[in-house]
């Protein structure tokens, strides 16, 4: 090569390497993500730039044959927000009666302080005994780090892959031949609100300059969220670390492999 040759190489190089680093430099990424966002896009979780999602206010998770476990903490949360005495041994005996379905002490072999044992809410007409006739839920303001978490779980949030076969359409949005797409049931679960925005663009077509819903899907999103809602990477860890964390807690580990994981 000529000396102009690689002079001209170089100075191409050098303003390729400008280029990227003005670009790193108004990322809003911390520092080491931009970098490998650059050099190793690969090497990033596929919810790096986050996530849609948009709660519909179904009720349907609270559905999902399964089981919701209370941490003692949560129980104690639980507990005093309807009102019982956690530390008074005829309430909590009323407070199991009412909405516990099994118990767990911390070691797992029951003969453990029963106040450090987790507990397993009943279910009532199919559905988590705290759904109200309204599916709502009666103790959202202290609900578990399982319910809160949902749906990003770790379980869920493998691949691409895993994430996208939790999605649901609406009950009332037709599923179209050869798309995959299913509709929520009490055995295999699922979540509207992974895939709302993209059931709403294909069945009632969306504004997208100003990234509205047609009124004649009003009401499919819960007040508020008619906006799409994108779910920033640091929530997404956030809640998998949290939904983690409460898992290996939990102390039977059969229960754990077989009928409860997040």
């Amino acid at each position: 090569k000529t000396l102009i040759t690689m002079a001209r190489e170089l100075l191409f190089a050098l303003l390729l390497l400008v280029h990227q680093c003005g670009a790193l430099a108004k990322a809003k990424k911390p520092f080491l993500r931009r970098i490998r966002s650059t050099i190793a896009p690969f090497s990033l979780p596929f919810y790096e730039d986050g996530l849609k999602f948009d709660c519909t206010g179904c009720g349907k998770c609270c559905k999902v044959d399964g089981d919701v476990w209370l941490a003692p903490e949560e129980v104690e949360n639980v507990m005093n927000h309807l009102g019982y005495s956690y530390h008074n041994t005829a309430s909590m005996d009323d407070f199991r009666k009412a909405y516990v379905r099994a118990e767990v002490a911390p070691s797992g072999d029951g003969d453990d302080d029963s106040s450090e044992s987790w507990m397993c809410l009943k279910r009532e007409g199919g559905a988590c005994i705290f759904l109200d006739p309204l599916g709502k839920c009666g103790i959202y303001d202290v609900r578990p780090v399982q319910c809160s978490t949902y749906p990003f779980w770790p379980s869920l949030l493998k691949n691409q892959d895993t994430w996208e076969e939790e999605s649901v359409l609406p009950d009332d949005i037709a599923i179209g031949e050869g798309t995959g797409d299913r509709h929520w049931s009490s055995e295999l679960g699922g979540c509207e609100g992974i895939s709302i925005r993209r059931a709403i663009d294909s069945e009632h077509g969306l504004d997208h300059e100003n990234n509205k819903i047609d009124a004649g899907v009003d009401g499919i999103l819960e007040d508020g969220q008619g906006d799409s809602n994108i779910v920033e990477r640091q929530e997404i860890v956030s809640k998998m670390r949290a939904a983690k964390k409460h898992w290996k807690r939990f102390p039977v580990r059969e229960i754990k492999e077989s009928t409860w994981y997040l």
